[in-house]
């Protein structure tokens, strides 16, 4: 009974101290898995683009050499006048607004420099010169006449690409001239602060 007795509690000994063991090693695989495993955070910062126009088709690719097609006149030798639209399905002004002027922005239309001049083959012709409304050459830089007026308000203003965009505090400019030394550039389209900072527009 003696020795029984003395097996038995051997036996629990080594029982226990196998549990003890299994719970230790237990407790030590959780642990590895937790930290094998941790909750993961993943951040992303976008940048604002910039502020951007072109000349677009119907697709938003930029057209490479945009025209505007004057009307004819027959030969005189009084002043005329000839007009032209600019915007069609295949030719359209585009503005985006990537977050880029939160406080608003404006579109000018301007030549390359204010002594430029209309080259042809033919006949040249000022664009900023307001002397007789145009018709004659006045006390400029060149020796030509001749008067170019732009009048944006007649377009039609649309919501580009962005389905959740509105045209709200986008304005089209007024009609103007040009005119040497005083008005070099035209407005074409004005975005105010209350407009969408993140937005894009044709006109």
């Amino acid at each position: 009974m003696g020795r029984t007795g003395i097996l038995f509690e051997r036996k629990t000994g080594v029982i226990l101290g196998l549990s003890t063991a299994m719970f230790i090693l237990i407790i030590a695989a959780v642990a590895t898995y937790v930290s094998a495993s941790p909750t993961s955070t993943f951040t992303q910062v976008i940048n604002p683009g910039s502020l951007s126009t072109n000349i677009v088709n119907g697709s938003y690719t930029p057209v490479g050499s945009p025209t505007v097609a004057m009307s004819s006149v027959t030969f005189s030798t009084s002043c005329q006048s000839s007009t032209g639209t600019f915007g069609t399905a295949s030719e359209q002004l585009y503005v985006e607004n990537p977050d880029a002027a939160d406080n608003g922005w404006s579109v000018t239309l301007a030549a390359s420099a204010p002594t430029d001049i209309w080259d042809s083959s033919g006949t040249d012709f000022d664009f900023n010169d307001a002397s007789g409304s145009g018709c004659t050459d006045g006390g400029d830089t060149d020796s030509f006449g001749g008067q170019m007026t732009v009048d944006p308000s007649g377009g039609t203003l649309a919501v580009g690409q962005c389905g959740s965009c509105a045209t709200t505090s986008v304005t089209k400019g007024s009609s103007a001239s040009y005119e040497e030394g005083v008005t070099n550039s035209i407005t074409i389209l004005t975005g105010a602060a209350g407009s969408d900072d993140i937005g894009d527009w044709t006109l």
